[in-house]
């Protein structure tokens, strides 16, 4: 038998069709161009703005969506685009692969309809086996775990918070600061401010920007 047929043998009956978005072209012709190499793939779209990737998806059948997170450009990103994606293709597999942190977003991604969340630097080869599972295993998330792509179910951040801590980024998420905070909760700014970098802690969020990030999915979901 030559090479030839037995590279046709070894095709899979039904490859998986992915779609793909990306705001930065350079990362989704990456990634298509190492999925292109395998038999079991077939990625016949790369998008760079969601309404192009709605459209797409509505055009013909597709298996998986690889979607980024943060879309600067759209009118809806992050959680709200997967629900809308989830909402719209109830059977669609989808993989969010972004730069967004997985402790930042692994959680929302999950809780919106994701069955996978990717930060942007997994190696390649898992990204694929990321894929594949997700088509096998509908019902089930994955993510990375020690070098190695599993199911999970990641727990919230939000439930290692004391009540306390919870009240007072409530308020920092309507945009109040750690003086307006203290006098509408009659403590002091100290005691407040010390709240504020425990649930910091917690979260696993460096910075104020970073918990303006994931106040802005916590509070909008």
């Amino acid at each position: 038998m030559n090479s030839r047929k037995i590279l046709l043998l070894s095709r899979p009956k039904h490859r998986i069709n992915v779609a793909m978005l990306d705001d930065h072209p350079i990362v989704a012709l990456g990634v298509a161009t190492f999925l292109h190499g395998f038999a079991d793939f077939d990625v016949t779209a790369t998008v760079t703005a969601a309404e192009d990737l709605m459209t797409e998806l509505a055009s013909k059948s597709y298996d998986v969506a690889i979607v980024d997170y943060y879309l600067p450009e759209d009118r809806v990103d992050g959680a709200a685009f997967v629900r809308r994606l989830r909402t719209a293709f109830p059977s669609l597999s989808i993989v969010v692969l972004s730069a967004a942190r997985a402790v930042d977003a692994e959680c929302i991604c999950h809780r919106a309809g994701a069955n996978a969340f990717l930060e942007k630097a997994t190696p390649l080869p898992l990204i694929a086996e990321a894929i594949r599972n997700t088509v096998a295993w509908p019902r089930k998330f994955f993510a990375v775990r020690d070098g190695e792509v599993v199911p999970l179910v990641p727990i919230p951040r939000e439930d290692t918070l004391s009540s306390a801590e919870l009240e007072i980024l409530r308020y920092i998420a309507e945009g109040f600061s750690v003086s307006q905070t203290a006098q509408r909760l009659r403590r002091s700014k100290k005691t407040v401010s010390t709240h504020k970098r425990s649930a910091m802690r917690k979260l696993q969020v460096a910075d104020d920007l970073g918990l303006a990030l994931y106040l802005r999915e916590k509070f909008r979901s």
